[in-house]
């Protein structure tokens, strides 16, 4: 009886945890201006409602009259607020190679990735400027008490999207993404930061097809 309660204590606690972590990903703040687009002023808040979502598009930018894709080498900075979790060279390469694998993976059938400019290429910069690491080692047992993991990462991206032979920037954008208790991810340390790159090459090649 004892061991029914000490567990059920453990479960309550755990619970508990899980709710404020809950709570706190639900008012992620933007992520601050890293310094790598060349003009935040025109950025606004997403119109559809997303908080975190800052936006901007030049007026009449048609999104449909680009067909193929350049997508310059992602630029990769660390969370400065996890600076005792070290991240290694390799590691950082491997997420830059997962940024635009996804990306490529969900245009394959629809846009080309070139490197070369022409009269229907997008070119897209883009800078990763957040990876926030998940802790496997508490969400083991979270998960195995609480099917919860307590520990969620994910990531926040800066990017602008260019005419690829004028350079004209034609649009750009800043957001981050946290992990989600309904999606675990939590079992390796990058595990919602991918999760975020999955989400944004969706919504860059929902933005291509539906000119939103």
């Amino acid at each position: 009886m004892k061991k029914l309660q000490n567990k059920a204590n453990l479960m309550a606690k755990v619970l508990s945890f899980a709710c404020i972590i809950i709570i706190s990903s639900c008012t992620t703040k933007p992520p601050a201006n890293s310094g790598f687009m060349s003009d935040y002023s025109k950025l606004h808040e997403d119109r559809y409602g997303d908080k975190i979502l800052k936006w901007w598009e030049k007026d009449g930018f048609n999104w449909r009259q680009y067909q193929k894709i350049i997508l310059d080498p992602v630029v990769l900075y660390y969370h400065p607020e996890a600076q005792d979790k070290q991240i290694e060279p390799e590691a950082v390469k491997k997420l830059a190679d997962y940024f635009r694998e996804v990306v490529v993976e969900e245009l394959y059938d629809e846009y080309e990735v070139v490197t070369t400019p022409g009269p229907d290429v997008l070119r897209i910069r883009a800078a990763i400027t957040e990876i926030i690491p998940a802790n496997p080692a508490i969400n083991y047992p979270s998960m195995v008490v609480a099917f919860v993991p307590l520990d969620m990462g994910g990531a926040a991206i800066e990017a602008e999207f260019l005419d690829s032979q004028t350079n004209e920037i034609l649009a750009a954008m800043v957001d981050k993404k946290m992990g989600s208790p309904g999606k675990p991810r939590g079992f390796t340390k990058m595990g919602y930061a991918k999760a975020a790159f999955e989400d944004w090459a969706k919504e860059l090649k929902k933005a291509l097809i539906t000119n939103p």
